[in-house]
């Protein structure tokens, strides 16, 4: 059994420029569907900070951690058994690829400011040598790009943004050729689709480390 159950792609519209809901709600949102926490995964991408392009990147990470301070108080309110987890969507500046970054903390952000601006294989080592996990978002939709794999943790199988065609099957058959990790989420921007995505777990979660180790594990289900 996995009774538990956690979103592992979602926005705010406090931070992501495409996202429609704010944290609180996004925090109800995922309450009333009966999730058991989310990990948010806000853009950093140059048009999260599209506002702001001359400012220090303390302050663009400051900005950037807004919504995961207010999921985190909604959630302290509602139900202290809710978790929010830190988490982000990385677009860099060599293509359209999008790599959720899962294990986040504050201290990583602003230890690299350039973060953006590594090329994909530097950007790899540089998270896997903070613990983190990487995994490329919705890599089969249109504008994506292959990248060397070995440098991936794995792959999003499951997409359920209902805006987009992310060729879901096509990402599975490419975890399952290089035994990738595979995720599920739902890319919530504001609308969910027919299916709900999330990984289940048979014990909950209660941080980043616990997630880490997990996602490496492989000891979850899918919610496809």
């Amino acid at each position: 059994m996995f009774p538990y159950l956690y979103e592992t792609h979602v926005h705010t519209s406090e931070v992501s420029s495409c996202g429609h809901v704010g944290a609180s709600d996004v925090v109800r949102n995922y309450m009333d569907l009966g999730y058991n926490g989310i990990v948010l995964t806000d853009h950093i991408n140059d048009s999260t900070f599209r506002n702001m392009p001359n400012a220090a990147w303390d302050d663009k990470v400051s900005f950037f951690l807004n919504s995961y301070h207010i999921a985190c108080d909604t959630a302290a309110k509602r139900n202290p058994e809710f978790i929010v987890l830190l988490g982000a969507e990385l677009r860099l500046d060599e293509s359209d690829n999008d790599y959720l970054l899962y294990g986040l903390d504050e201290a990583f952000l602003r230890a690299n400011p350039d973060l953006m601006h590594m090329e994909f294989s530097r950007m790899a080592d540089c998270v896997h040598d903070a613990g983190l996990v990487l995994v490329q978002a919705h890599p089969f939709r249109r504008n994506m790009t292959i990248v060397d794999w070995t440098k991936l943790d794995g792959v999003e199988v499951f997409n359920g943004n209902p805006g987009h065609e992310s060729n879901n099957p096509i990402s599975a058959a490419w975890a399952e050729r290089h035994a990738l990790l595979k995720t599920s989420g739902n890319d919530y921007h504001g609308t969910f689709g027919s299916t709900l995505g999330g990984i289940r777990t048979q014990e909950p979660i209660r941080d980043n480390a616990q997630l880490v180790r997990l996602l490496k594990s492989g000891a979850f289900d899918l919610n496809t």
